[in-house]
């Protein structure tokens, strides 16, 4: 069982998140710490619509993005600003100024220490942050390059080390509204949910020189399967077009068979 301390997100502080050197890794590139006080940056996110959820079997493993061998797999999930039952999701966009509060201050620590991590200098702060990948990205019409929504991704490993050279294999619990862990649970897209999140790590590096955060998760609550949100019923942009034939829709009967053809059918058959 996790030890870490998820904060609610509408208590959680982003001026209390920290970030500082640490030892260089094995090819030598210094590590950056990130804390929350003295605690991990850990916090429950709010309810928001989830479209790519793999967090039951073997998770991304065989699919067109995930990697080819099982013990690679990982867990992923997404959180977007779609609109809930037709209205906007304002608790997103709340959660959404504290993670950019987040990312605005790494962005500061990786300009006043550039040149160790980075091996740059002089690069003014703009100049860095087109090379930063914020945590909130927009997401984008493969077709006219209009702005769909804006998500988080999350990931977490399938298996994670032992602590004795070897790893095993775990599960992402699946709770429902109230909090309580659903056997055989799963989540599917379009399903409102909120989730445990904790920071990773700091990532440089990637793609050159950018560099970002990568976050993780632990649990995922099913607020509201999708079943249960709120069906569309009706499409203003055809409301405001008349017509002088128009006429009520009527549902039309189903034919019926009489008793005779019936049993002929079922002789048939």
């Amino acid at each position: 069982m996790s030890t870490r301390m998820y904060t609610p997100f509408a208590e959680f502080n982003p001026d209390e998140v920290s970030f500082a050197l640490g030892k260089d890794d094995r090819q030598g590139k210094p590590t950056i710490h990130m804390h929350y006080g003295v605690a991990e940056v850990a916090f429950v996110t709010p309810a928001c619509v989830t479209n790519w959820p793999r967090v039951t079997g073997d998770g991304n493993f065989g699919t067109m993005w995930g990697p080819q061998s099982v013990d690679k797999a990982k867990f992923t999930l997404d959180l977007c600003d779609a609109a809930i039952n037709g209205k906007p999701n304002e608790l997103f966009d709340k959660f959404s100024t504290i993670l950019e509060k987040i990312d605005d201050k790494l962005l500061d620590f990786i300009q006043q220490n550039q040149l160790r991590i980075l091996g740059r200098k002089n690069l003014s702060r703009d100049e860095l942050r087109m090379l930063q990948i914020r945590t909130v990205r927009p997401k984008l019409d493969k077709m006219t390059g209009a702005v769909q929504n804006h998500t988080m991704n999350l990931s977490a490993s399938k298996y994670v080390w032992d602590g004795m050279g070897g790893k095993f294999a775990r599960e992402i619990n699946v709770c429902d509204k109230d909090g309580q862990i659903v056997t055989g649970g799963a989540v599917s897209p379009g399903d409102v949910i909120a989730a445990t999140v904790h920071a990773q790590q700091v990532y440089t590096g990637v793609g050159g020189d950018k560099f970002g955060i990568q976050w993780g998760f632990e649990d995922v609550q099913v607020v509201c399967q999708r079943t249960h949100l709120a069906q569309k019923t009706e499409v203003p942009a055809f409301g405001a077009q008349t017509y002088d034939f128009a006429a009520p829709y009527m549902v039309a009967a189903m034919p019926q068979y009489d008793a005779q053809f019936s049993d002929q059918m079922v002789s048939a058959a």
